[in-house]
């Protein structure tokens, strides 16, 4: 067979080796790796309501919550919440923190403006917790006015400044989160939060007069009240004249109907964003070196002990106030 035949063949038979082997083609290319969206919706809380803020900025939707009351929380927090109150709770860091990210200014302005903020919206019940300031959180101890106990972990608190809103569930006793920030936020939005909070129809018992109770002092002996303190956080005069105190039940957070009743008869004017103190008898003089504004009937049968909880009602019979003794 002549040579030019032979080369031929040969040429052929390897084009046809190295097709089949793949030698002459380009790899097939790899499709890219693709990763599932984020999901648009967070994800169920877990039961009991604990950890329902941890690592979140800010609600999406309403969260439901079941504070677990057999654990140490605030006595005047736990009875706002067996009323069936709305309520808005705010955890903030004081001191110096060189790892702390924000540094800690913005704890104090958000904690500024939300005291601002609570005037305009007296149906609200607020509660405000230094995160140093813990108290017991095991067993049956008593918290002193201040500490929180285990509510920042069933609230799942982390970062500060921490604001959140809750509200009465519609059915059963839960509660639910109407609105949840942590970190930084600011006064307008805080705003908005309260007024959604306050357009919810609940079936407490809250008073619309803006007070607080500063102080309560005891008498030497017996229980009863020396004088009590009443802060006006509100923009308008409050006069306590009508008003009462009695104590509440430990158990349903309710008026005592068994307690004593203690009026104030006199018509105590208190100005906005002042205070006044109220006392068994004209003469006596309050922490701050001022004598009684007025006087009220009936402080020696109350009978107190520490731990137990006073309201002040106003002149409906509506809860304005509580402090703990």
């Amino acid at each position: 067979m002549p040579a030019r035949v032979w080369l031929c063949l040969v040429i052929i038979l390897g084009v046809v080796f190295l097709a089949g082997c793949g030698g002459g083609e380009e790899p097939a290319p790899v499709p890219p790796a693709t990763t599932a969206p984020a999901p648009t919706t967070p994800a169920a809380p877990p039961a009991g309501g604990t950890t329902v803020g941890a690592g979140q900025a800010e609600t999406i939707r309403d969260r439901p919550i079941t504070l677990q009351m057999d654990q140490p929380v605030p006595p005047d927090f736990k009875a706002a919440y067996q009323r069936r109150s709305l309520i808005t709770v705010q955890f903030y860091k004081t001191g110096q923190n060189p790892f702390y990210p924000q540094g800690l200014g913005v704890d104090t302005e958000v904690n500024s403006f939300v005291e601002q903020l609570r005037a305009e919206y007296p149906t609200v019940q607020f509660f405000s917790y230094d995160i140093a300031n813990p108290g017991a959180t095991e067993g049956a101890a008593e918290l002193q006015n201040g500490e929180y106990g285990t509510l920042a972990a069933q609230l799942g608190v982390g970062l500060t400044p921490f604001l959140a809103t809750l509200a009465p569930a519609s059915e059963g006793d839960d509660y639910i989160i109407k609105n949840l920030f942590q970190g930084y936020v600011t006064q307008p939005v805080v705003s908005q939060a309260l007024f959604d909070l306050s357009a919810v129809q609940v079936e407490d018992n809250t008073s619309d007069v803006g007070v607080t109770l500063d102080q309560l002092e005891l008498t030497q002996s017996g229980g009863g009240i020396e004088y009590v303190t009443v802060r006006n956080s509100s923009e308008n005069v409050v006069n306590l004249q009508g008003f009462t105190l009695r104590t509440l039940d430990p158990e349903t957070g309710q008026v005592n109907p068994e307690s004593a009743t203690v009026e104030i008869n006199d018509a105590v004017e208190i100005e906005p964003r002042k205070s006044a103190s109220v006392g068994r008898s004209p003469e006596i003089v309050d922490a701050d070196g001022k004598t009684v504004a007025g006087t009220f009937e009936g402080g020696e049968g109350l009978g107190l002990a520490p731990g137990d909880q006073v309201v002040l009602l106003d002149a409906g019979g509506a809860v304005a106030a509580t402090i703990t003794v």
